[in-house]
This record gives structure tokens, C-alpha cells and sequence, in this order.
């Protein structure tokens, strides 16, 4: 569980996917990883877009259908393929300087909330 949390966080800024969590997207899309059918198993996470409200984008992790960690299963078994690990909120207007500082943050708090609802 640790393993898939640290692996999404690690591509979301070695690839600088964290700047798509700045870009308008439909509530319910996916912001990262890229949305494909070998990225189910791949990626047993993902990060959905959620409202904006103001110049606050709702953010949510989620465990992929697909997933195949004993614990994210468990967790999806248990809650259903919609419910959210973690949840959160970024400031789309946030400067280009500082979108990275701000999806770190972002980032640090989703893991640590789903690192506590996983156990």
C-alpha cells in the first residue's frame, strides 16, 4: 500500500504531472495517471478531479478497479470503486512558481490521510 502511494507520488513529479492538478477538467475525470487500460493494474491509484468552488479544485484518491495490493482491495471491496481514499483541495489560480510547493503539499496530505485509512 505504501509501496503504490509512494510510486504515484513519485510520478507525479518526475513526469510534472502534478501541473495537470491546475488545468480544467470535468468533475469525475482523472487528473494522473494518464487514463488507459494497462494503467488499471499498472496504477492501482489515481487522482480524480473534483468541483470548483471559487478558485478551489477538489481533489480525490482514489483505488483503481483493477487494483491488485491486498490492502487497496480490501479497501475498494469494502467501500466500493467510487470511495475516496483521500481527499483535498488545490488552489487553481496558484502561480506557475508555485504549483509545485502546492501539489507537494497537496500530495503529502492525500498520502498521509490514505497511509491512515489503510492502516
Amino acid at each position: 500500500m505504501s509501496k503504490a502511494i509512494k510510486e504515484l507520488g513519485e510520478q507525479l513529479f518526475t513526469t510534472k504531472l502534478y501541473t495537470k492538478l491546475f488545468q480544467t477538467q470535468t468533475p469525475g475525470k482523472r487528473i494522473a495517471p494518464p487514463q488507459a487500460n494497462d494503467n488499471k493494474t499498472k496504477a492501482p491509484l489515481r487522482l480524480d478531479a473534483g468541483e470548483v468552488i471559487g478558485d478551489w479544485k477538489n481533489v480525490y484518491l482514489q483505488v483503481n478497479s483493477q487494483a491488485q495490493n491486498e490492502a487497496l482491495a480490501k479497501f475498494r471491496k469494502k467501500n466500493g470503486t467510487d470511495a475516496k481514499l483521500a481527499s483535498g483541495k488545490i488552489n487553481v489560480k496558484t502561480s506557475e512558481k508555485e504549483q509545485e510547493e502546492a501539489a507537494k503539499a497537496l500530495w503529502n496530505a492525500l498520502a498521509s490521510d490514505a497511509k491512515k485509512k489503510l492502516g
